[in-house]
């Protein structure tokens, strides 16, 4: 293979890994998994105090740094137990003797794709007014009254980039091959 081959196929081959990367880098993340259903549900009224909390997501969730609580107008954390995970699903157990009140389930569970989730999910047993929390209020900061540009270049530019960078490069690939190829005609031409 001549020189000028092995120039212009490590050109070709360039190309072709920074447009794979490009177009790979430009594909949506996938979402994480996400809470379908809770037991009891948000905003639930329960005639009674549950013996469990049961958390079912999209898919199933890491064992690592799952946490749980459940949480009254005090504070006070009701659940007995660590939680158990099985099949996109976690339980844990709950103390017996809960007040007729109103509840937080403050959860915390690691995707299945490694990024923590969490949420809160309020509920309420007997005839109690439901667990509501304060508004947090905070004097508004100069950054919140007017934010800052976005430094970033946005995605669409480097790929504009990227691509307008490939098309030169396969340009003077032809013109290349083509000098290349009337060198050596005239060289057959004068011989």
């Amino acid at each position: 293979m001549s020189r000028f081959r092995a120039v212009a196929a490590g050109w070709a081959v360039a190309a072709v890994v920074i447009l794979t990367s490009v177009v790979s880098a430009s594909t949506p993340a996938s979402a994480h998994d996400e809470l379908l259903s809770s037991s009891p549900a948000p905003g639930e009224r329960l005639p009674s105090a549950p013996d469990e909390i049961a958390l079912t997501f999209s898919a199933d969730v890491l064992d690592v740094g799952a946490e749980v609580v459940v949480a009254d107008a005090d504070g006070a954390d009701w659940v007995a137990g660590d939680p158990a995970i099985a099949s996109g699903t976690v339980m844990v157990p709950l103390r017996e003797g809960m007040p007729v009140a109103g509840y937080e389930v403050r959860w915390r569970v690691v995707s299945s794709d490694g990024h923590p989730i969490s949420g809160v999910i309020p509920f309420t047993v007997g005839d109690a007014a439901p667990l509501e929390r304060a508004p947090v209020t905070a004097a508004p900061t100069p950054a919140a009254i007017a934010p800052a540009a976005d430094d970033r270049v946005p995605r669409v530019v480097v790929i504009g980039a990227l691509g307008a960078g490939i098309a030169l490069a396969v340009f003077l690939l032809v013109i290349l091959l083509r000098r290349a190829a009337r060198g050596r005609q005239s060289r057959k031409a004068s011989s």
